[in-house]
Parts: structure tokens; C-alpha cells; sequence
């Protein structure tokens, strides 16, 4: 005899009452699915994200497995990555499982036998996996304390809602079936049950009820299973905003950015109706789906510098704040509460103001743009775009930038540097070391761009004077601006003054054009990623190389022999602008380990995962006015690794950490020095460097 399950045994009537029940949950959910993107669709500006097409199908798919499949990035934090597996693996089962049951009993037939007991089997597998998950979910965000942390866990009531509503499906589920087993008599169909471990188990609780007793509880439990079913899928369509990323996470993903990390899109200033995003429907369709891809994960939150510095701002809030403005702005037709924003949707008379009351102005002006936030985003959302638009209109339309910064733009609009009250010049550095300047001679093998702080800043000057010793030492034939270079114009842009990073690009672009230079090595990060990312946008095509790259192949080529041992213990922080938005996570560490004598450590946040200095984004001219320095943070972590030398690879990581180290007098104990003047003394005779 073999082993079959009758799907509506027990329940005649049954294919007339789920049927229907069916048909309507799942038009709610369409209508619901389809409103929220009309929304998206009818309020964002354009945008071309489908081309190149048919690689973003290949993208999507081989992030699908990694990301989606496999969890790659959400088993970054085990706990929670563990309950989202089960829970999202669980329901694939159940959803297939269904499907499964309704072909077979319609069409094929074919689970019938082994078919049918593996089925079973699998099944049940799928529903311990979402009831095993949703309650490690509960647990971790109601029961646990994991102490500062706990405060970025949502705990609002819908979630509580919508984790009971899940366990209610799949209770319900397993009682249906314990019932089922229960009112089997003994013999061959007994043993079938051996391959649904959940109901068998709970089975044994009714053993002692009378077949007609067993047979009601089935129907009944039968009933309320499909109305709670139906009623969760109901409630998650028109009231529960965290689940419509079930939909918009795969598109999110679909669509998202295929350029460089570290470039920001463009304007064109010839044609734009506004400047930057003052008001919800200046963010284009991309923009604001990624806000209903939002699962409010809190995993921005948690790496986020200005937040665990204590700044006024919170990504996942922020994204989320966007999304009831948008809801609101929208005339949702649904009461949806956003729990970031403690505000049901729709309900705002007369309409908040985007910047101001939405997104605080000084949320808008704590983002380092480090990107941390996006790096561990599971669903690709672009934090820093919106930022740098809101950023955009407070300065092009409004005219408001923060005190301090102020004058950094104007330097950079009339000196055509950064460096506010400098009394050097872009020679100054150079002494008696012999560069030559392209515009005496331009057939060079390369350009060393110097920026702004590395040839007119004190401290960072030595970072230059050490490269270009090293270029010398190497035999490399180069050259340099000299007082021709202008700033490249990332702090502007970064502080949402387009129209003055554009005039800056265009006019640099020009100039190297003029003097055919191809190949550009410089020691600072932002100059690489603005060089390399956002130059081409203008048509700026150079060949734009960190010196950290440069020294780790001229030491890989045997043209830079290292000699002198440093006998010091030493850990390297890996700046964003290098790491993070270009991927340059090795050639700094293999330069490093080229240097003879040296004890080399890492800090437990490094790499990807590495804590921004709090330099980014202009917040370098910036003054925190409230909590932490952020400096201050990553001082902690360089303070664990017991280092004597903490090694960076941009000038502004060094002054932010040299100022932090000086802040807590630890100059005695610890050092701050970029690769280029620590591969200088591997290179020299002396024992340390000339401060």
C-alpha cells in the first residue's frame, strides 16, 4: 500500500472555503504591492537603472544566491542572521509544500509513496525552521538585554504583531496535523507519520480523545488555520510596512548602483529644475524604493560613527522618517505605522517639511559618508546619495552650510585649496629634493597630485616629502603640478556644493588634458576616489593609482629594496575613502609587512568593517557639537591592539587620529604615521622620522 495523504480529508467543504479566501488575500496583496510602487513610480523622478540590462541579470542573479540564498552578508552577525535563515527558508518550504499539494491533487499526482513521505518530511522541517526562528527573533529583541545595543532593536507593536501572527500560522499548522495523526488507528498508515516529526510529537498530547473528538479539533483547528493564514497575509499587505521588502528587496537589488562605490551622481546644472532634494518628490523612483526595502534591521545603525558617537543621526531612522514623508505625502490609503517615526500614515495637516522637520539639518550634517552603512546593508539601500541631495539644496538653494565650513568653500572658490589661513604654498614642501613641475617638463612617467592638505597642512606635508623620497629612491621619473594644481573639489562636493566641484573638476580636467598626463599617483584617498570615479564623469579618463598601491608594486617589482628594520608593534587603519568605497584593503597591509622588524596587528574593526576617523564628508572642518569625537572612538580600538605605531594612509586619518592621540596625551606611547614615512625609514638610515 502506498503512502498518500487525502489534502481535504476530514474537510468537504474545504476546496469552497480556502479557495476564495485565497483569491482575496492574494489581490489585497497585489493591490497593496501595486500601491506602494505607484507610489514609487507616480513620486520619483527618473532614472536610468536598467541599463546595462542583461548584466544586471547576471548580477542579480549570482548576488541572488550569495546574498539572498545563502545570507551571505546577514550571517555577518551569526544570532540574527541564523533567525532570518530559518525564518525565510521556512516559509520557501511551506510556500512550495502548498504549491506542491495543490498540483499533485489537481494535475500530476504524483506524491503518492516515497514522493509523499519525503514531502511530509520536508515540510515539517520548513515549519520548525520559521517557528524555531521567530522565537529566536522574540527572544533577542523582548526577552534579551545585550545592553547599549538593545536600544537599535525595533520593538514596536507591529512587530509584535506580525512575529505572533507567524507563529499563530504555523502553531495552528502543526496542531491541524497532530490532530490529523492522532485520529489514525494503528497500523500500515501509522508508520507513514514517522516522517512528520512535528505532529507526531505533538500528536501524543491528545492520544487519550475520542475519535470524534479528534475529528472536530482537526476540523476546527483546520478552519482557524485558514483564516489566521489569510488574516496574516491581509494585515501584511495594507498595515504592516517592515514585510514589503519580501518584494522590494529583490528589485532594490535589481536596480541597484553598478558604479564606483565612491561616486556621487552628477547634476546638470544646465538643465536641473532644482538643486539637490528639498522635498519628498526630488528623490528619483530608485531613491524611494529603497526605502520600502528597508527592513529596519538596525545594521546601519549599529556601525554607523555619527550614531554611536552620539550625533543626531541614525541611518535606519532616517531612511525610515523618509518613508512615512513619503507614505504621508503619497495619501496612502492605508493607516500604516512607520515605528521610527511614531507616526501613523496618513495624518499630517499641514505637510512637514522635508528638511527641518522630516530629517533634521544637523542629522543631515553629521554623515561622515564613511558608507559603513551601505557596506552591511543586506538589501543594498544608498544612505549617502540622500544625504548629499539634501545636502545639495540646504547650500545651492538655501544657502546654508555649517559655520565652520563655510570657509573652507570660500578658500577653495578663491585660493583654490582647503586649507583655510595656511601660510605655506604648493612648493613649499619640496626644499632642496629636486622636483621637477610639469610645466617644465612634462615627459614624465607619471603626475604625483599632491592635494590640499599634503603639501599645505604642516603634518601632512611630511607624508609627501616621504612619497616623493620613495619615487626618487625607486628611480621613478615624475613631476608635479606645482602651483598649477587646484583643488580637486571632494570637499565641496561632498559639502553639497556641486556647482563649485564642478567648476574645480572642469578646470583640473583641462589643465592635465593640456599637459597629456596619463598616469597620477597621490597619498590622499578622497583625491584618489574623486580622481578616478567622479573626474570621468566630466571626462576626466585618467589612470589614478594610491601610493599605497605604487610602494606595495614597486616593492613587489624590486625597484624599492626595504632595509632598515622598525622594531615597533604596529596596526593599520584602513581609511573609507581607500577601503570601504574602492576595495583597497591589501596593498597597504602588504607594504607594511614588507618592512623588516615589525610586529604587525590588527584591530578587531578593520578592513570592511573598519570605524571611520570622522573625517569624511566634510566633517573634517566640522565641530561636533554634542556626544563623542568619533576620533576618540577609533583611538579605543587602536588602544586594544597595544600598538606603538598606529599606520594610515591618508592625511586626513592622520590628523584626526594625531589630534586624538594628542586629546588623551598619549604622544608619549603611541605614534601616528602614514606607509609612505614608515617605508621611508625602512629605506634610510635614520631611526624616526622629522616632526
Amino acid at each position: 500500500m502506498e503512502a498518500f495523504r487525502e489534502i481535504f480529508g476530514n474537510i468537504p467543504e474545504g476546496p469552497w472555503v480556502i479557495y476564495p479566501l485565497a483569491i482575496i488575500a492574494a489581490l489585497i496583496f497585489l493591490y497593496a504591492i501595486v500601491a506602494r510602487f505607484w507610489i514609487v513610480g507616480r513620486r520619483g523622478q527618473p532614472e536610468d537603472r536598467f541599463h546595462p540590462f542583461w548584466r544586471r541579470i547576471g548580477d542579480f542573479i549570482k548576488i541572488g544566491v550569495v546574498e539572498g540564498l545563502i545570507h551571505k552578508k546577514i550571517f555577518r552577525e551569526a544570532y540574527p542572521g541564523i533567525a532570518h535563515f530559518l525564518v525565510f527558508w521556512g516559509c520557501i518550504i511551506l510556500l512550495l509544500s502548498a504549491a506542491a499539494d495543490f498540483l499533485s491533487h489537481y494535475w500530476f499526482h504524483w506524491l503518492t509513496g516515497t514522493p509523499e513521505l519525503v514531502h511530509a518530511f520536508i515540510t515539517d522541517i520548513g515549519g520548525i525552521a520559521v517557528f524555531v526562528g521567530a522565537i529566536i527573533f522574540i527572544i533577542r529583541r523582548y526577552a534579551q538585554q545585550p545592553g547599549a545595543f538593545h536600544e537599535m532593536l525595533d520593538r514596536g507593536e507591529d512587530d509584535v504583531v506580525a512575529l505572533a501572527l507567524i507563529l499563530a500560522v504555523v502553531i495552528t499548522g502543526f496542531f491541524v496535523e497532530a490532530f490529523r495523526i492522532a485520529a489514525v488507528p494503528p497500523g500500515v498508515q501509522s508508520t507513514w507519520n514517522l516522517w512528520s516529526p512535528g505532529g507526531l510529537l505533538l500528536s501524543k498530547a491528545f492520544a487519550g480523545l475520542s475519535l470524534g473528538a479528534l475529528l472536530l479539533w482537526h476540523e476546527i483547528l483546520w478552519y482557524l488555520h485558514v483564516v489566521i493564514t489569510v488574516g496574516a497575509v491581509v494585515y501584511i499587505s495594507l498595515f504592516y510596512s517592515k514585510l514589503t521588502h519580501i518584494i522590494a528587496a529583490p528589485l532594490n537589488v535589481f536596480f541597484r548602483e553598478r558604479g564606483p562605490k565612491g561616486a556621487l551622481v552628477p547634476i546638470d546644472l544646465e538643465e536641473a529644475e532644482f538643486f539637490g532634494v528639498g522635498e519628498i518628490g526630488n528623490f528619483t523612483w530608485k531613491q524611494l524604493l529603497d526605502l520600502d526595502a528597508c527592513t529596519r534591521c538596525g545594521r546601519c545603525q549599529e556601525v554607523c560613527p555619527a550614531y554611536l558617537s552620539q550625533q543626531p543621526l541614525s541611518p535606519k531612522k532616517l531612511i525610515q522618517s523618509l518613508k512615512a514623508h513619503a507614505l504621508e505625502e503619497s495619501h496612502y490609503p492605508f493607516p500604516t505605522k512607520v515605528p521610527e517615526t511614531s507616526t501613523f500614515i496618513p495624518e499630517a495637516d499641514p505637510p512637514r517639511a522635508l528638511i527641518g522637520q522630516v530629517v533634521p539639518e544637523d542629522a543631515i550634517w553629521s554623515c561622515c559618508t564613511c558608507g559603513a552603512c551601505q557596506e552591511v546593508c543586506p538589501v543594498y539601500i544608498e544612505h549617502i546619495d540622500k544625504i548629499i541631495d539634501m545636502r545639495r539644496n540646504l547650500v545651492l538653494e538655501r544657502a546654508k552650510v555649517p559655520e565652520l565650513a563655510e570657509p573652507i568653500l570660500t578658500s577653495i572658490e578663491t585660493r583654490g585649496h582647503s586649507c583655510k589661513g595656511t601660510t605655506l604654498t604648493r612648493v613649499g614642501w619640496e626644499q632642496s629634493l629636486g622636483i621637477k613641475h610639469l610645466s617644465d617638463d612634462n615627459q614624465v612617467d607619471l603626475v604625483l597630485w599632491l592635494g590640499c592638505q599634503a603639501s599645505l597642512e604642516d603634518r601632512s606635508v611630511k607624508i609627501t616629502q616621504a612619497l616623493a623620497k620613495i619615487l626618487k629612491a625607486a628611480g621613478i621619473n615624475f613631476a608635479t603640478l606645482g602651483t598649477e594644481e587646484s583643488c580637486c573639489g571632494e570637499p565641496a562636493r561632498r559639502m553639497g556644493n556641486e556647482y563649485l566641484f564642478q567648476m574645480q573638476a572642469m578646470k583640473n580636467i583641462e589643465m592635465l588634458k593640456g599637459y597629456h598626463v596619463k598616469k597620477i599617483v597621490t597619498a590622499c584617498p578622497h583625491c584618489f576616489n574623486t580622481l578616478k570615479n567622479e573626474y570621468p564623469q566630466f571626462g576626466g579618463e585618467f589612470e589614478v593609482i594610491h601610493h599605497s598601491q605604487f610602494i606595495a608594486q614597486l616593492i613587489r617589482e624590486g625597484s624599492l629594496k626595504l632595509t632598515s628594520g622598525i622594531g615597533k608593534r604596529i596596526t593599520y587603519h584602513d581609511p573609507c575613502y581607500l577601503g570601504r568605497h574602492n576595495g583597497i584593503y591589501e596593498p597597504p597591509r602588504k607594504v607594511l609587512r614588507a618592512i623588516p622588524g615589525i610586529n604587525f596587528v590588527e584591530m578587531e574593526r578593520h578592513g570592511w568593517n573598519s570605524f571611520c576617523c570622522g573625517g569624511g564628508g566634510g566633517r573634517f572642518w566640522v565641530e561636533e557639537k554634542s556626544g563623542e569625537r568619533i576620533s576618540h572612538l577609533r583611538l579605543e580600538d587602536i588602544k586594544k591592539t597595544n600598538a606603538e605605531i598606529v599606520a594610515t594612509a591618508c592625511p586626513y586619518c592622520l590628523q584626526m587620529l594625531e589630534d586624538a592621540i594628542k586629546g588623551k596625551e598619549m604622544e608619549e606611547s603611541l605614534q601616528d604615521l602614514d606607509i609612505a614615512e614608515l617605508v621611508e625609514l625602512a629605506i634610510a638610515d635614520s631611526t624616526s622620522p622629522s616632526h
